[in-house]
């Protein structure tokens, strides 16, 4: 009986030893004995709050959206079918194709934890959608473009552009630096300063060219100066610091009817199909302030002529380097023909010049053309001005332009050395993309000469309209201080 006793008590133990129930040890009591932490939830952030978006409806091709979470640490934001990425209040957007569009902003916490998201819906309607109501920066027209003349432009649309105001800044050369530069004078967007970028220039401000609010771009070129002398003796003035005294030479601009056009979009490449439009923010330069005796810059570039020459590119080409002594009543002409081939990437390089080339003749099948380093063929633009030689200008022995310089000369103009030989210009393109797209599609790539802002497709751009006209002072022969 006892033997059976203690049988049982051990067989006992052995079954509670198998299930762990002997197991004592000071690892598996602290597991029994630990309390799970008590965690406090994260606080739940509210969606943001919208207190600034676009109409439902509208021909904008940007759109501005602010808002607000209370605890946010950051937002981010989704467009259409995109990805979440991180973004600020007020969130821009540009540019915006023709269609419907939504925007998802969320608040994320410290953690990372993201909010629900408010949605934002809109569309933007086609500047030429009858029903939607025409933009109203565009005009109904009957008259027909006619094809471009043998042996000229393959396909151009000429428009005409106020004087806006004069300054010494160049947000190009030197963004953000007030006074900088030599004496500038600007046509289109009215607000363009040493600050404007890309966002300035296509959301805000009015234009002096015409279309305003569709063509925002940027266009600015040194100012061309002339001796001032005493109408009444001839003599050369001086200014109040004793020094030569100059006066600003203006432009000759025209009526949107009868006009003088002096800004060309065209074709750069034989292939009017492979032409692109110029990508939004796109900022260049054509021409060389350095140019100089010496250092004469190709007329293919930029180039002078009287404009009782008659040049002409392919029966005259009669160009000069530097400034000719145009007699009154003539008119000095001045050409700028910028790059029209990109290298598809860059909007702006550290020269402002490298992301760009100019077209190569190939020769034969293949003609002008774009080189391999630069493949993407865009819209060519053009800057061409006409000075009048005018009496309150004019060098009074011999009535003519002799005597004017730019302001970007680094030489002083003689008989011997004529000026405007550092002749450039900018070109900072602000574009609405529609408006653009319509220039290639139906004046360009139709072979059409469009001029007076007229599109080919029933519309015409609105007339032109004045800038500040400000007009500063003429400091150390227009280099400023």
């Amino acid at each position: 009986m006892q033997q059976h006793t203690q049988l049982l008590l051990t067989t006992l133990l052995l079954s509670l030893y198998g299930c762990g129930g002997g197991d004592t040890t000071t690892e598996n009591n602290d597991t029994a004995l630990t309390t799970p932490p008590v965690t406090t939830p994260a606080p739940t952030l509210d969606a943001p709050t919208v207190s600034e978006q676009p109409d439902p409806q509208t021909q904008l091709p940007y759109a501005r959206i602010a808002f607000a979470s209370e605890g946010a640490s950051g937002y981010e934001c989704q467009l259409d079918d995109g990805l979440f990425e991180p973004c600020a209040s007020p969130h821009d957007i540009y540019p915006l194709a023709v269609g419907e569009h939504t925007l998802s902003v969320r608040a994320v916490d410290d953690n990372g934890d993201a909010s629900e998201a408010s949605q934002i819906n809109w569309t933007v309607n086609s500047l030429f959608d009858a029903d939607a109501g025409i933009h109203p920066d565009l005009v109904a027209t009957n008259v027909q473009p006619d094809p471009v003349a043998a042996n000229s432009w393959r396909g151009i649309l000429r428009i005409n552009c106020d004087f806006a105001h004069a300054s010494y800044d160049d947000p190009i050369v030197f963004p953000g630096q007030d006074g900088a530069a030599h004496l500038h004078r600007f046509y289109g967007n009215t607000l363009t300063d040493e600050n404007s970028t890309t966002t300035s220039l296509f959301t805000d401000g009015e234009s002096s060219c015409q279309g305003n609010t569709l063509n925002r771009s940027a266009y600015w070129v040194p100012t061309l100066l002339a001796p001032a002398y005493n109408p009444d003796t001839g003599q050369r003035l001086v200014d109040d610091d004793g020094q030569d005294a100059w006066k600003v030479v203006p432009a000759v601009v025209g009526n949107d009817d009868e006009a003088h056009e002096i800004f060309y979009y065209s074709a750069g490449v034989d292939d009017l199909d492979s032409i692109q439009p110029i990508p939004l923010g796109l900022k260049m330069i054509a021409g060389d302030h350095m140019g100089q005796p010496g250092n004469e810059q190709d007329t293919s570039i930029v180039r002078w002529h009287c404009q009782s020459w008659e040049s002409d590119e392919s029966s005259n080409p009669q160009w000069s380097t530097s400034i000719p002594a145009c007699v009154a009543p003539d008119r000095l002409r001045m050409d700028i023909f910028f790059p029209s081939c990109w290298n598809g990437i860059d909007l702006d390089s550290a020269d402002h010049k490298s992301h760009l080339a100019y077209p190569v003749n190939y020769g034969g099948q293949l003609g002008t053309a774009c080189p391999e380093t630069h493949p993407v063929p865009i819209i060519r633009v053009s800057f061409h001005y006409a000075f009048g030689v005018k009496p309150d200008v004019y060098e009074p022995e011999t009535q003519s332009s002799q005597g004017w310089q730019l302001a970007s000369d680094m030489y002083d103009a003689s008989s011997e050395t004529p000026g405007g030989m550092s002749l450039h210009g900018d070109w900072f393109n602000a574009w609405h993309p529609e408006a653009l797209q319509a220039v290639l599609d139906t004046c360009i790539k139709q072979e059409l000469d469009c001029h007076d802002g007229n599109l080919a497709n029933g519309y015409r751009l609105t007339g032109t309209r004045p800038g500040t006209q400000e007009e500063p002072a003429i400091i150390n022969r227009g280099k400023g201080l």
